[in-house]
């Protein structure tokens, strides 16, 4: 149904199908694929990226001082089969990307192919520009690594970046573009945020994330954006995140994954019946967890709309948190979008002064 909704455009007009048919092989490998809808005047973009895919060596850390011989023999037969099966995959998958873009060629309005290989240093570069409004670029990079301290074969270290868009006209005008109704949409999905509530054990819980002028505490917040300020007005620029909180328990697994479907088509059909209102929305199949990478970015949103007041924004998002709960999400932001950490077990946060659910206060160490 994503797909669908993805490759299906307000004027009928679908991106190119060898791009797609790359975007789906994508993942067989293990390569995370994002999706996103933006919506801004006169026009809607549809992108696909990876973002830029690292990889390093990383097998020193299987070796230790009190390893035996025979424990190192196993080690290094391990981390060469893990090298030589990375190798193969990531040699397929830059074939994959070689065979999409030169069948481009004769369907682009412009493109660009480039390899340079010497001495296993590789540089590949690959770009499409298709007609209407279609781009698509690849970056690979790859750097030889030699160490032979302990029988380890050489493998390269290596990273890579793609993106493609694929933009088509709305027919609104700057002018007639209206703010986000951060009000109308929490109508439109009260339908499923009902089921949500009607599980045992959920909650939902009013938010007020304050941040004043001249407030420094930035240990107690996700990162956020600086707004082009300098690190000392970044701390001090103020910011209000009010809206509502909904908590479900970690039982509901298998409800909060069916109903995260539900709300996942409600949000998508709001914004595709308001071409007037500025979003952007991102294609998700289940609530994303607490990796690494939410760690220090904090909230994931689904729905993000611009209010047209200067930073003021509005925000849909679902997370599921490390002890196993669902946490659901809709936030009105004014000035700087401030999350607090622990947001998941906060009633408010004004100024460093925090409020806990009940229940749910931190243990003290």
């Amino acid at each position: 149904m994503l797909l669908a909704a993805f490759t299906a455009t307000t004027s009928g007009q679908q991106p190119n199908a060898h791009l797609t048919q790359l975007e789906q092989y994508l993942p067989t490998q293990s390569i995370n694929v994002r999706k996103q809808q933006d919506n801004s005047a006169g026009r809607t973009t549809y992108s696909v990226s990876t973002g830029i895919i690292n990889h390093t060596g990383g097998w020193e850390s299987y070796f230790k001082k009190e390893m035996t011989e025979e424990e190192r023999g196993q080690r290094v037969l391990t981390v060469n089969s893990r090298i030589t099966e990375e190798r193969q995959k990531i040699e397929g998958v830059i074939d994959y990307f070689r065979t999409t873009f030169a069948s481009l060629g004769k369907e682009a309005s412009e493109s660009y192919l480039y390899e340079f290989h010497k001495n296993g240093l590789d540089t590949i570069k690959y770009s499409y520009m298709g007609l209407p409004n279609e781009a698509a670029h690849f970056e690979y990079y790859s750097i030889p690594h030699k160490n032979n301290d302990h029988g380890i074969i050489d493998y390269s270290d290596y990273h890579f970046s793609y993106y493609h868009s694929h933009t088509v006209s709305t027919g609104i005008k700057e002018d007639d573009m209206k703010p986000f109704d951060g009000e109308a949409f929490c109508q439109h999905i009260q339908p499923v945020l009902k089921k949500f509530m009607k599980l045992k054990g959920a909650k939902a819980y009013p938010v007020h994330w304050q941040h004043d002028e001249g407030f420094e505490k930035d240990n107690d917040f996700f990162l956020t954006r600086r707004y082009g300020r300098d690190k000392h007005e970044f701390e001090t620029h103020p910011g209000l995140v009010t809206g509502m909180h909904y908590i479900i328990p970690s039982e509901h697994e298998a409800e909060a994954k069916a109903l995260y479907k539900e709300l996942d088509a409600l949000a998508h059909d709001y914004v595709n019946s308001h071409p007037e209102q500025p979003y952007a929305y991102k294609f998700t199949t289940e609530f994303e967890g607490s990796d690494r990478d939410r760690i220090i970015h904090g909230l994931p949103d689904m729905v993000k709309g611009n209010i047209h007041k200067g930073s003021d924004e509005f925000f849909l998002c679902c997370k599921r948190e490390q002890d196993g709960s669902y946490h659901i999400l809709t936030l009105n932001s004014k000035g700087v979008y401030w999350v607090p950490v622990d947001y998941a077990i906060l009633k408010s946060y004004v100024n460093g002064e925090k409020t806990y659910i009940k229940g749910m206060e931190p243990k003290e160490k």
